[in-house]
């Protein structure tokens, strides 16, 4: 059984101004044999030329809360590409 924590960040510059509150899902995974550590969920992001791991960040607990209600316990497939055959066509000479 997986177990996630939905977790609210800020940052504040060198003023103390806040710039906004973003929210993250992080999943509890193992870590060493008997460790465990929360992980944040990520998905890929591709910019220009190249591709990296970003945290999947939400704008509300809310929205974080249906994420892993509708997607993460549901098992569905993130940053991946599925391929399904639509048509198979034999030509014969």
């Amino acid at each position: 059984m997986a177990q996630y924590i939905i977790t609210r960040e800020e940052y504040h510059n060198e003023y103390g101004e806040g710039k906004g509150a973003k929210f993250y899902v992080k999943e509890l995974k193992p870590f060493l044999f008997f460790w465990k550590r929360w992980i944040y969920i990520k998905h890929e992001y591709c910019g220009w030329e190249d591709c990296y791991m970003e945290r999947t960040q939400f704008k509300s607990a809310h929205d974080a809360r249906d994420f892993i209600k509708n997607v993460l316990c549901a098992g569905l497939d993130r940053s991946k590409v599925t391929m399904m055959i639509m048509e198979k066509h034999d030509c014969l000479k």
